[in-house]
């Protein structure tokens, strides 16, 4: 007959955690931590953390439902502790984790996710800073100019290829293309031109030549949202 012994005081015990909710509701644990001032160490570098271009909405049940994030720092609940007071983005209290039996909020903080784009050409999703550096900025010049249009919920980027960004939607796309330009304008690059949206009577041409170009079909090319 065999006898393990376990000693308990090597077993570190993850006392902290840090969360992730989507419109009040715990999506994941991000990361587990046994020391507090490790935990504290990552919440803080994590609510400082900067993006360029917010992920707003998400489709739920094939409908786009306005998103917001928060990250939380919870701690094991004792005896005696107390919870921060937590509220939403609409100031309402949200007693679910406040109150919860087993953990104890210590902070939060508003979270923003970068958006990610389907772009022709890539073989996965990119972010904004990725169509910048990988999509909008490679191969220009005088003689090799690039031009920025929108074509429903789509971003196309033309130069000596042609690239199509598919969005959620039209006001997705405005927000994209918009970032693009403020972006050509703070940097002073002259080679990318914006002509704003393809008037009515040339999407009939658009259509065909994005077509011919890239393979997209045409009854996904007239859709103003990606689903």
């Amino acid at each position: 007959m065999w006898t393990f012994i376990v000693n308990i005081s090597s077993i570190e015990i993850k006392m902290y955690q840090i969360i992730l909710t989507e419109n009040n509701k715990k999506v994941k644990t991000l990361y587990s931590y046994t020391r507090e001032h490790d935990a504290l160490y990552r919440f803080t570098n994590i609510s400082k953390k900067q993006t360029r271009f917010p992920k707003k909405q998400v489709y739920k049940n094939k409908i786009l439902t306005e998103v917001f994030y928060h990250v939380l720092l919870i701690k094991k609940r004792n005896v005696g502790d107390k919870s921060i007071i937590v509220r939403d983005n609409y100031g309402k209290l949200l007693e679910s984790f406040m109150e919860d039996p087993d953990w104890t909020v210590l902070g939060s903080s508003e979270y923003n996710i970068e958006e990610q784009f389907s772009v022709t050409g890539a073989n996965r999703k990119l972010d904004l800073n990725e169509i910048i550096n990988y999509v909008l900025l490679p191969k220009i010049s005088e003689k090799n100019p690039k031009q920025i249009l929108t074509l429903n919920n789509k971003v196309v980027i033309e130069g000596v290829t042609l690239n199509l960004v598919t969005c959620k939607n039209i006001n997705e796309t405005t927000r994209l293309y918009n970032k693009l330009r403020s972006y050509c304008y703070e940097n002073k690059i002259s080679n990318i031109i914006f002509f704003g949206s393809i008037p009515k009577t040339d999407k009939k041409v658009w259509y065909k030549k994005i077509h011919d170009i890239t393979g997209i079909g045409y009854n996904r090319l007239y859709r103003k949202s990606s689903r």
